[in-house]
């Protein structure tokens, strides 16, 4: 399986500065699962615009840490979203709330290492 994110990049990304990441990771920790249930609300309602503004918003903030991963899979929902295959975003979103989950379990670890 692919690293959540590029750990080398990221690191360098950062300077080094471990409060940075703490204070940036918290806020993916606090936004994201909101970010989330507002593309599944979105899906519910069958509003296929909603569902690629909050998949944008979300690839943006991943794409912060270096997350391949999580970023492919938020331009996933997001390229399906543009399109209207709400189908296809069902399955997409799945995809993208386990390597959020992923991503932040791995950059916490990531914190507890450079203690």
């Amino acid at each position: 399986m692919t690293e959540a994110f590029d750990r080398q990049e990221l690191l360098d990304e950062l300077d080094g500065d471990r409060e940075f990441l703490e204070e940036s990771l918290e806020i993916l920790a606090s936004d994201a699962p909101n970010l989330l249930q507002q593309i599944r609300e979105a899906l519910q309602r069958g509003d296929a615009e909603a569902v690629r503004v909050g998949a944008h918003t979300v690839k943006s903030m991943v794409g912060n840490f270096c997350a391949a991963p999580a970023f492919e899979a938020a331009l996933n929902v997001e390229t399906l979203g543009r399109g209207g295959d709400l189908a296809a975003c069902t399955a997409g979103l799945v995809s993208l709330e386990a390597e959020v989950s992923r991503l932040q379990k791995e950059l916490r670890k990531l914190l507890e290492d450079m203690e």
